[in-house]
């Protein structure tokens, strides 16, 4: 192996978990077989006083193993294929261990109050909308949402986050929402109801939109545009369940106060008759 050569697997060996002295210890033992503790430090340039314990360290590991005598023992490595196909099975049970603690991480269960941002300040529709489709995917349990007319005008199909809570229902995902709902929008309210709670708004003008995820992730919606439509551009956005579960209450709390959605699908099915 060339100085080059070896340099390039010492990184390697380092970027898998090795420590600079025991990657240097166990490249020895591999290409030069059995050897003392003195010929050791002679060949790989680690300090005799550190080669005990780096001996110690790789054996410990089962990277490497003793001579069965009291004194002045050989040691040697343990083949290649196996210790890597150790360090491979490690690599994947820590990338399971990442994978657990981003979970819990990103489904707020760490989040302590005032301690993080609670909530963000939402300028425009185009990202208000981004926003609200982020939260409705990453939905697993449960959707909460009072649509505004953004997403229902007539002369338009029926918007893509009607499309993500069919999927969500679909999942069973617990979806409790509701809107104006019309003829253009009939046919998501006849599909959601049959295994969501689904509401026709009738309390005039709605005065927010609120779309929360499993009562962890929310966005609440305002009117900033009065004329010639009803704009809701302003959002305020809440990441901290604390904060969330009042909003998921409020939202149930509005909706129950309105009709159900079967009652305005009689109705929109009669006079389509």
């Amino acid at each position: 192996m060339s100085p080059v050569e070896k340099e390039k697997v010492l990184d390697f060996m380092q970027k898998i978990g090795f420590t600079d002295y025991e990657a240097r210890v166990y490249i020895t033992l591999v290409t030069e077989g059995s050897l003392n503790p003195t010929q050791l430090s002679n060949l790989s340039g680690v300090p005799r006083p550190n080669v005990y314990a780096v001996l110690k360290k790789l054996i410990r590991k089962g990277y490497a193993e003793r001579e069965a005598v009291k004194r002045a023992p050989l040691y040697s490595a343990v083949p290649p294929d196996i210790v890597l196909a150790d360090v491979e099975k490690d690599l994947k049970n820590k990338e399971q261990y990442a994978q657990n603690l981003k979970k819990w991480f990103q489904e707020g269960q760490v989040v302590a109050p005032g301690r993080v941002p609670t909530a963000w300040l939402i300028d425009g529709e185009k990202r208000i909308n981004e926003i609200i489709e982020d939260i409705l995917q990453r939905a697993r349990n449960s959707i909460h949402s009072i649509i505004t007319p953004t997403f229902t005008k007539s002369d338009k199909e029926p918007n893509r986050i009607f499309k993500i809570l069919e999927e969500k229902v679909q999942q069973k995902v617990e979806v409790i929402a509701g809107w104006k709902i019309d003829k253009n929008t009939l046919e998501i309210a006849q599909k959601l109801s049959q295994n969501g709670t689904i509401y026709h708004w009738t309390l005039g003008e709605i005065p927010i939109g609120t779309y929360i995820a499993d009562g962890k992730d929310c966005l609440v919606t305002f009117i900033g545009k009065w004329e010639p439509l009803l704009v809701y551009d302003l959002g305020i956005w809440i990441r901290n369940p604390t904060y969330v579960r009042p909003f998921e209450y409020l939202t149930e709390r509005l909706l129950s106060l309105n009709t159900p959605a079967k009652k305005r699908i009689e109705e929109l099915t009669r006079n389509q008759k």
